[in-house]
């Protein structure tokens, strides 16, 4: 059990290969005779890493994160229950930990969101509308098709938590499903196929960071491939995106998800514009 108070400095706990950097967090962990290492975080946040090969994973309250020594890597943090957690001997055989309060404060968050969404069942549903028989079996297209449908007829709140769920369900379509939520928030509902944003329409930098911090922290491990997706569909909103992963992930270095810039203006003088090649306008020199 790791308990570092707020304003105390911070501490690094080394178990094996795997590094906890820890500041105002209660952590529980764990080391298995098979050499998995497993970390709990009750209250707070910790940074994960994995020296060797440079793998590093940021765990919320309520979240466990497992390092296999077979696969040598991190896996993604996965939701647990934290009122069973603490029946743990390790909790609950000592005395009262000083961060109880806020690790009771946690339980009480999880209730309330566990009470509150139907997410779950919403997507079951409409991936069924979509003409598949479960979320596992739906293909890419009727996955996303049946997810659009509750994206046009969310607010922002609700489109982040359908991100996540998502996400969760189907990790292998994480890009496909940011770029789909960011598309769907930048366009008016009558007209979801158009991907100019419209005045009027504009999402906000606070909307794309609610729909990337959901994403990100549904399946930390396709991290670039997400932002890569987002800033390849929506250029424009490059910074929003790049700003909203390194919020999300404070474990990776600064500016680890920033593209690189296009050293000219993006001006059309730049540009040479291609010769048109048509049956009434061949190409210069003929065919």
């Amino acid at each position: 059990m790791l308990y570092v108070p707020k304003n105390s400095g911070g501490a690094k706990v080394k178990m094996g290969p795997v590094t906890a950097a820890i500041t105002g967090t209660t952590v529980l962990g764990n080391v298995n005779p098979s050499g998995t290492t497993t970390f709990t975080v009750l209250e707070g946040s910790a940074c994960i890493h994995l020296d060797s090969v440079g793998q590093s994973l940021l765990v919320h309250a309520g979240q466990k994160l497992t390092f296999d020594p077979v696969a040598n890597r991190l896996e993604d943090p996965v939701d647990v229950d934290l009122n069973q957690t603490l029946t743990s001997p390790l909790i609950k055989d000592f005395r009262r930990l000083p961060s109880a309060p806020l690790i009771d404060q946690e339980i009480q968050n999880q209730r309330r969101s566990l009470g509150g969404v139907r997410g779950n069942d919403d997507l079951t549903h409409a991936v069924n509308v979509a003409g598949a028989s479960s979320i596992e079996a739906a293909t890419s297209d009727q996955f996303l098709r049946g997810l659009n449908s509750l994206f046009v007829r969310s607010n922002a709140r609700e489109a982040c938590a359908y991100v996540g769920m998502a996400v969760r369900a189907r990790p292998d379509l994480a890009p496909q499903i940011v770029v789909a939520a960011l598309r769907v928030s930048r366009v008016s509902r009558s007209d979801s196929k158009d991907f100019k944003q419209p005045v009027g329409k504009e999402i906000s930098c606070e909307d794309i960071e609610c729909i990337i911090r959901a994403a990100i922290e549904a399946h930390p491990s396709a991290t670039r491939e997400i932002v890569s997706a987002a800033v390849a569909a929506a250029p424009l909103l490059r910074d929003c995106i790049v700003a909203a992963a390194n919020a999300v992930q404070p474990c990776q270095e600064a500016n680890a998800f920033v593209e690189p810039r296009i050293i000219n203006s993006i001006n059309p003088a730049n540009f040479v514009s291609p010769e048109v090649v048509s049956p009434e306008q061949p190409p210069a020199g003929g065919f």
